[in-house]
């Protein structure tokens, strides 16, 4: 009986697979380089923290964990675009990764693209309805498009989740419509960064 030469085939193409990866530096273990990467962001080492997480996703690029990560490092250094970007990717791994949603509405927001935002704390909401900061938010941005009765009911749930928020109800302006402005500039605000 002659044999397939099919075993050898599968053996050189593992062999061959193996050597590519390490080359590749697939060597790195990404779950410690997320831990690594979270050690050091913790710490206030953004640059070692960003490493680390690239590091992940040179293995692992669809890791919501890294990208998250690396989008929260970005928006914090006022790169919003790069920051939707990694956000997104994280969303691409996990559509209902409520941190990734939930900054994406705040990156949102200060693009001007509200109602994007709304949907995004909308679905926060729908994901987990406790989630006081996101009703906050979305009651903002609603009583900013002029949506009282909405706002109100997300501001009222908003207050009874996270009472300690009317402080900061208190100091978000009031929406141009509902205020006379006699400085004839309008107010421009963004919303609530927690999660």
């Amino acid at each position: 009986m002659k044999r397939s030469g099919l075993p050898r085939l599968l053996s050189i193409a593992i062999v061959v697979t193996t050597l590519a990866a390490t080359a590749c530096g697939s060597d790195v273990d990404p779950d410690q380089a997320l831990a690594e990467g979270l050690a050091q962001q913790q710490a206030g080492n953004a640059e070692a923290a960003a490493a680390k997480y690239q590091q992940v996703l040179d293995v692992r690029p669809d890791d919501k964990y890294a990208n998250y990560n690396l989008g929260v490092l970005e928006q914090a250094e006022g790169r919003t675009e790069l920051a939707e970007g990694y956000y997104r990717a994280a969303l691409d791994a996990d559509p209902n990764f409520q941190p990734a949603l939930f900054n994406l509405a705040i990156v949102r927001t200060s693009a001007g693209a509200t109602q994007e935002a709304v949907d995004l704390y909308l679905r926060v909401i729908a994901l987990d309805p406790q989630n006081a900061s996101a009703h906050f938010n979305v009651g903002i941005l609603l009583r900013e498009a002029g949506q009282a009765k909405d706002a109100t009911t997300h501001l009222n749930e908003a207050l009874e989740l996270e009472p300690s928020l009317a402080g900061r109800l208190l100091t978000e302006p009031v929406p141009p419509g509902d205020q006379q402005d006699v400085s004839g500039s309008g107010s421009s605000r963004s919303p609530s960064p927690t999660g």
